[in-house]
């Protein structure tokens, strides 16, 4: 992919607690500047890191909610209800919300606890309908404009479906996923759970099904393409959804591995959502976690999952992996544990930076 000069993507990953808040900088064919907004963290985000990361912004390109989870949502219902919202010109959101786009089978509209929430201040706010695009699934795969491009991984059609078919059955779920307890003991260390080449070996097994955990599988994941980089944005989606989404794309773990500059790993790195399978069909050496560490019983990132981008079979142990957090790691153990020592880092070819708001 050429570079055009003078111009760099930029990804900012903002502070946002236990939860995910992306601002990419890039530019198109053009040389025209595009800004895209993934995700607002939990709400306090928007005051803490948000707001002065738009201060000197004008246009929002495109404004992605991946899912509903609370530490997602929850930052840009804040941004919504702040007048800094009316002042931007938002050209294009991505979401999943049922009363601004139809997401059952025949259209049908749902309410979605959060979610209503961020529709009525945006429907409050006159945002004009053509800036929501249809739903956000699969069937889109490749959304290209000018340099810009979108690969879609996830979710499926059948996923959004089941969601609407489940929603009432799940609403009392997704108001316990909310709740979140004080942390008030010191975490134990992960390492006891085994050596980093150990744990790789391990097959994968999500706690959940795919049916039991949809507002994750409903995640809105893809590979995002700019004129000088690439980047593979996961969001908490499910990993049986992405290699699904990776063979029927044509990739594979022999001859055509999707190559990425940077992936950003999918729910702040829980062993849940990080496969074997998706590692080996997918060749980068920059992985990116969101996180402080996690809230209650959702600590993260787990031991596993760094095992697993360390050692699955298809790493090229000649080449450097560099692992970014956008907290102070010692922060991030605190509540998570102790994830690696420095030596098994070395063994492994492999560092780590920290307190990290902006790549490359």
């Amino acid at each position: 992919m050429n570079i055009i000069s003078n111009l760099q993507t930029k990804l900012h990953i903002l502070k946002a607690y236990h939860g995910d808040c992306l601002l990419i900088r890039t530019f198109n064919l053009d040389e025209q500047p595009f800004t895209i907004l993934i995700d607002g963290g939990p709400s306090t985000t928007f005051n803490f890191a948000l707001r002065n990361a738009l201060k000197d912004d004008c246009v929002i390109d495109l404004m992605i909610l991946t899912h509903i989870d609370s530490d997602h949502i929850g930052g840009l219902i804040s941004f919504a209800e702040n007048s800094r919202f009316a002042e931007m010109d938002i050209k294009k959101i991505w979401v999943n919300c049922a009363n601004l786009v139809p997401i059952g089978p025949n259209g049908e509209l749902i309410t979605y606890g959060q979610g209503v929430v961020l529709e009525k201040w945006l429907i409050d706010r006159n945002v004009p309908k053509h800036i929501f695009s249809e739903r956000v699934t699969t069937n889109m795969r490749n959304e290209c404009s000018n340099g810009i491009c979108f690969e879609i991984l996830s979710p499926t059609p059948a996923i959004l479906n089941a969601v609407t078919e489940n929603w009432p059955e799940l609403s009392q779920e997704y108001k316990d996923k909310m709740a979140a307890l004080p942390i008030t003991n010191d975490a134990p260390s992960q390492i006891k759970k085994g050596t980093m080449t150990d744990l790789a070996k391990i097959a994968f097994r999500a706690s959940s099904s795919v049916s039991s955990d949809l507002f994750n599988a409903m995640s809105i994941a893809f590979v995002l393409r700019t004129p000088d980089l690439s980047i593979l944005l996961l969001a908490d989606s499910r990993p049986e959804v992405i290699k699904e989404s990776l063979v029927a794309l044509g990739y594979n773990e022999t001859h055509n591995r999707l190559k990425v500059d940077y992936v950003k790993v999918s729910h702040h790195g829980s062993k849940n959502n990080t496969s074997i399978e998706v590692l080996d069909m997918v060749e980068s050496y920059n992985f990116i976690f969101s996180t402080n560490g996690g809230s209650g019983r959702s600590k993260h990132p787990d031991r596993e999952t760094i095992a697993r981008l360390l050692y699955h079979p298809k790493r090229d142990l000649n080449k450097r992996i560099k692992l970014y957090f956008n907290y102070p790691l010692s922060e991030i153990t605190a509540t998570s544990g102790l994830l690696f020592t420095a030596e098994e880092l070395k063994m492994a070819n492999a560092e780590y930076f920290d307190d990290i708001c902006l790549v490359p």
